[in-house]
């Protein structure tokens, strides 16, 4: 099961929570928050890969699953808490 697309979001995505923990946008809070949704994406592309094949519904919900988790790092990233120096 080859899923490049999907691997491609999910780096994209750490990126994007390693950027904000180095800038302060993100306290540890929200970014232990957002590991964990990034652990369970990967927790169920696991399991959607076990038969050796994803099919078309596991990789939409693959889809939908980072686009929420995208939409909640823009989110926490942009709330206005900042971690304190």
């Amino acid at each position: 099961a080859n899923t490049p697309y999907i691997n491609r979001r999910e780096r994209h995505e750490q990126r994007r929570i390693n950027q904000g923990i180095r800038s302060g946008e993100l306290t540890r809070r929200e970014a232990y928050r957002l590991e964990g949704q990034q652990a369970r994406i990967r927790t169920y592309e696991r399991f959607a890969k076990a038969d050796g094949h994803v099919s078309y519904r596991e990789r939409r919900q693959l889809d939908r699953m980072l686009d929420r988790s995208s939409r909640n790092i823009y989110r926490q990233k942009h709330d206005g808490q900042d971690r304190l120096p």
